[in-house]
């Protein structure tokens, strides 16, 4: 992640722009302070932690833009306003960075108007290098491919792809698919590709397949649409089959060490290790009832904001099917900024609960009511009031 390591600083007061940022409020901790920042458009929190003679100056993790020129920039920014005595950085925008914000890449509220399209929706999970999406993009023009990737670094050179190869039927989202899939229509994703997972072995929570998502998988799937996973893993392999064969109508078919027209470059290695390919093709059977558009997830007006600051302490919140986790607030006196997580044991939203004396809100994006979502936010608001 870019950076900069200094030995002493000395802050700018705020608000102040500079370029094409805008640097407007900040808030502390004991471990770190965060500013917020706007730039192109873009907002999130710049992280400045440490003591001297070592203090790093950085973007913070959940807030971090999928283009990272937009980070860099504002570092770059900062550092020109800030008294620093700069001892190793990494902030340099590369020349062949996008400098603009994508139309390719995506923010949930896209996923969440219940959008539609004429054309066929083919959707590739954890996407990587995309060989494999990008191939299915120029070999099917009159579909839309839609690539869900967490690993942001992955999203800007496939989006930098797109654009050299001309390619406009993509769409791509820094999000965790377990979530997504509930924002998704019914009936509406003719292919599912999920090649080369993370196994998990030791974190099986953390896995894309699971009971919850093979349903929701098989909701958004048209009659004899298909998930496809390929996979190195007997483990996850086995632990997949079994999950698929769950369904009470499943449709399942087999390969073994089967050729795709391109391979990923972890299946490249796998080969010259002579390692055996998995794939399972899950193929949905029956239509299955439309779904209702999610709406965003909202507060009441709250008038207890100073009870808040002085008397936040972390806690945990755990329901049969759900949880909540207040982790640290960072505050000004005039609003508090709380990390949190939340939702589905398996499949976690983390976000900050920004608080000020005229509104509530989630950040870095809106929340929406995904089923444990909803109810882990009926307790973040009696929490909040109480």
């Amino acid at each position: 992640m870019p950076n900069f390591i200094t030995k002493t600083i000395v802050k700018p007061a705020l608000p102040f722009k500079s370029g094409r940022c805008d640097f407007l409020w900040e808030v502390s901790s004991d471990s770190s302070d965060y500013i917020f920042t706007r730039c192109d458009g873009e907002e999130f929190f710049i992280q400045i932690k440490g003591k001297e003679p070592k203090i790093i100056v950085k973007g913070e993790k959940i807030s971090r833009p999928s283009q990272v020129i937009f980070l860099q920039n504002a570092l770059e920014e900062y550092a020109k306003k800030a008294v620093c005595d700069i001892i190793a950085s990494n902030i340099i925008p590369a020349s062949n960075r996008l400098k603009e914000r994508n139309p390719i890449i995506k923010e949930i509220d896209f996923f969440a108007q219940n959008f539609a399209f004429d054309k066929e929706l083919f959707l590739e999970i954890g996407f990587g290098s995309g060989r494999h999406l990008l191939h299915q993009a120029k070999n099917n023009p009159d579909k839309l491919i839609i690539g869900i990737e967490i690993h942001k670094p992955s999203i800007e050179q496939v989006a930098k792809q797109c654009n050299i190869s001309g390619l406009k039927n993509v769409a791509l989202i820094d999000y965790d698919s377990r979530i997504l899939m509930e924002f998704l229509r019914s009936n509406s994703i003719s292919k599912i590709f999920i090649h080369f997972p993370v196994p998990w072995d030791k974190k099986p929570h953390r896995r894309v397949i699971n009971p919850y998502f093979v349903n929701e998988a098989l909701r958004v799937l048209k009659p004899d649409g298909t998930l496809e996973l390929r996979t190195d893993s007997h483990m996850y392999y086995a632990y997949a089959l079994d999950i698929f064969m769950q369904n009470p109508r499943a449709d399942v078919r087999i390969f073994k060490n089967f050729d795709l027209e391109i391979s990923s470059k972890y299946e490249d290695r796998w080969k010259r290790l002579e390692k055996n390919i998995y794939d399972i093709t899950l193929t949905n059977t029956q239509s299955h009832p439309e779904n209702s558009p999610l709406s965003k997830l909202s507060f009441d007006y709250l008038n207890n904001i100073d009870k808040i600051i002085r008397d936040f302490t972390p806690k945990l919140f755990r329901g049969e099917d759900f949880f909540v986790h207040f982790e640290e607030m960072h505050t000004d006196h005039k609003r508090a900024v709380i990390k949190a997580a939340f939702g589905a044991y398996e499949r976690v939203e983390h976000l900050f609960i920004i608080i000020q004396e005229d509104k509530i809100s989630y950040f870095p994006n809106d929340a929406y009511a995904v089923k444990a979502n909803k109810k882990a936010h009926e307790i973040i608001k009696k929490w909040l009031n109480e």
